[in-house]
């Protein structure tokens, strides 16, 4: 039995240096990232949003930032925002596992450090990391937070996504939208869409509002995947909660959706619970 136990230690201790170690540098490397999105920011606007500052918007677009209370709030320059939720990783199944995660979003400059965590099996987990800096997207994901079974980092298409994933998530940070170089253009009665160039990476995105002036979906295309046979594929994000975090109103349950060739695939419903303007 003392045989047994030594062994079934020696292996819990090797576990351990081999998540944890891996783990470490994970979080370092998230630290950086967190620190360059800061440090990227322009920080030239200070005081209270007034009236006038979004007086150059679309009317619907003016709504909602009024509705959202953005109007009134100071200017910041960043957002963290913490997140739990279902994922589901294969379209064809209907197998949810539980998610949470952490994201750090630039305003002025637009960029984000997203970092995941999710049980894939009990006691089983995937990390992922993704984000958006200076113009450049990458994706990693590991196993166990050990064995990497994604890494990408650059190129049109992974930059184009993540820059798209930007704009579709305008909701949770609407500060944002004030940014001198978005171009906004209302399209009908509750639809407005944005267009930026961000460091030669090309954006648009469609946002749509019910009466009261409430976000209640957005629409991007972007790539699901990057390799060499990925297409732009229609991401729908659908507000199913609204509230206020931080004092300002946005959608805190959103269900994302990729509209497949074949069917919608609903692949996270994500809810926030913590969000802090810095």
């Amino acid at each position: 039995m003392d045989t047994v136990l030594y062994i079934v230690g020696i292996i819990l201790l090797l576990y351990f240096l081999a998540t944890k170690i891996p783990g470490g540098v994970h979080k370092r490397r998230i630290n950086r990232e967190v620190k360059k999105l800061k440090d990227l920011q322009d920080r030239s606007r200070e005081g209270e949003i007034e009236k006038k500052d979004i007086a150059h918007l679309p009317e619907i677009v003016q709504k909602w930032l009024i509705k959202s209370n953005v109007v009134g709030s100071q200017w910041k320059t960043s957002v963290h925002i913490k997140q739990k939720g279902q994922m589901r990783l294969d379209p064809d199944s209907e197998k949810w596992i539980f998610a949470s995660a952490t994201q750090v979003v630039g305003l002025t400059e637009p960029s984000f450090v997203w970092q995941v965590k999710a049980e894939v099996k009990p006691f089983i987990y995937v990390h992922g990391a993704d984000s958006y800096l200076d113009g450049v997207g990458s994706l990693q994901m590991r196993l166990l937070n050990l064995f990497k079974v994604a890494n990408e980092k650059g190129g049109p298409k992974i930059n184009q996504s993540s820059f798209q994933r930007y704009l579709l998530e305008l909701p949770w940070y609407p500060q944002a939208a004030l940014n001198r170089n978005m171009k906004w253009k209302q399209i009908d009665k509750h639809t407005a869409r944005v267009v930026m160039n961000h460091r030669g990476v090309p954006g648009e995105a469609y946002l749509r509002f019910d009466d009261e002036g409430d976000v209640v979906y957005t629409s991007a295309m972007r790539f699901k995947d990057t390799d060499d046979k990925a297409e732009l594929m229609e991401c729908i994000g659908e507000s199913k909660e609204i509230n206020l975090m931080d004092g300002i109103r946005m959608p805190i349950t959103v269900h994302v959706t990729w509209r497949l060739p074949e069917k919608l695939y609903t692949w996270f419903k994500v809810q926030i619970f913590k969000l802090e303007y810095k």
